[in-house]
């Protein structure tokens, strides 16, 4: 199957080679001028125009990242990234789905990205295209083989075409298989950002207690991890949780649960040790 991919970022290029790597024809497109560059060095094949990208494939990845801006999440990238894809799709006569894999709060699937399609696709939506959510739960410096190696695949959908044509593409890798609404594919997403970043804080807090109580926190990690239950991630104290995922949506998360009056207090504490413990850390850096 002829595939794009649309923002070819650390999430994007992951999911195009690894669908290439599954025998799919994929095409990579990003505004970057130079990623494209790096991205033709590597042999790969890419599409300078999103409309081209869009006409000669049957399925686009949208991968474009959401930033947090002042606590929330910003959509502009998506929204503007899909107002591009509307262009193309009102001319197809074949069936085009796309798959959002950018992380979107709970809702925004539902309540932004299909209204935005329906009003600027001259097709019907679920029979000239369709539309799924898909979240990543890709580690930077694995993510390629995380992509080959699933946990499980998640499956927003709204109707079961998409869902199907989907799943059908994802079904080589022998992954658990989740179909859902879009807002339970949104949310499962960000709760599992959610529980990695509180482990990490509460691992963080057991650090400094160790500290203090003049404990080997490490034996102390060692011996809890050893818990199948509980395992070794996050569970080295010392460092704060970072990288492109947790630190933006653990905090888009929160402040997302307390504009609809939900508490989510222990998400509140989480994000207080993982910025005290930063600070510290940046500190100690800085003394070094």
């Amino acid at each position: 199957m002829k595939v794009s991919i649309i923002g070819s970022g650390i999430v994007g290029t992951a999911t195009g080679m690894g669908l290439a790597k599954l025998g799919h024809s994929v095409i990579f497109y990003d505004t970057n001028e130079n990623r494209l560059k790096e991205l033709c060095s590597e042999r790969l094949e890419v599409g300078r125009n999103i409309s081209d990208v869009v006409m000669s494939t049957s399925i686009s990845f949208i991968c474009v990242p959401t930033p947090t801006v002042k606590g929330a999440t910003d959509p502009s990238s998506i929204r503007d990234t899909l107002i591009s894809v509307s262009k193309p799709l009102r001319k197809k006569k074949d069936y085009h789905l796309i798959v959002v894999r950018s992380t979107l709060l709970p809702g925004t699937t539902r309540k932004v990205i299909v209204p935005l399609l329906r009003k600027r696709c001259n097709t019907t939506y679920g029979e000239g295209y369709g539309v799924c959510y898909n979240p990543e739960f890709l580690r930077q410096a694995s993510a390629l083989e995380d992509f080959l190696n699933p946990s499980r695949i998640v499956i927003g959908e709204a109707d079961r075409k998409s869902g199907d044509t989907l799943e059908e593409i994802y079904s080589p890798l022998g992954a658990p298989m989740i179909r859902t609404d879009f807002d339970t594919a949104e949310m499962i997403k960000h709760v599992s950002n959610a529980f990695l970043a509180t482990k990490i804080s509460f691992f963080n807090e057991i650090y400094m207690i160790c500290k203090k109580l003049n404990i080997d926190h490490r034996l102390v990690s060692e011996g809890v991890s050893l818990d199948p239950r509980i395992g070794k991630y996050g569970v080295q104290g010392g460092r704060p949780f970072a990288g492109g995922c947790l630190p933006k949506d653990v905090e888009a998360f929160t402040r997302f649960l307390e504009s609809l009056n939900l508490n989510p207090d222990i998400l509140k504490v989480v994000l207080d040790i993982n910025k005290d413990l930063a600070k510290k850390t940046h500190v100690m850096n800085k003394q070094l």
